[in-house]
């Protein structure tokens, strides 16, 4: 006769996974937005009215 025990192996393996792409790829997008934000804090220019703009000079336009 057989013991019956209740979700003795629930396998929650799929869960998991997602769980663990969903933080990987935040934390990925947190710190690529952490280094790319002091990465180009020496191309930060502000403007006389006070805004601030970036002058990144590869996306710049050559002008003749």
């Amino acid at each position: 006769m057989s013991r019956y025990v209740p979700k003795t192996y629930y396998n929650r393996r799929l869960p998991r996974i997602v769980f663990r792409i969903a933080v990987t790829v935040t934390l990925t997008v947190l710190i690529l937005f952490i280094v790319l934000f002091f990465a180009l804090q020496t191309y930060r220019k502000t403007n006389p009215d006070g805004t601030i703009s970036l002058d990144i000079p590869w996306l710049m336009e050559e002008t003749t």
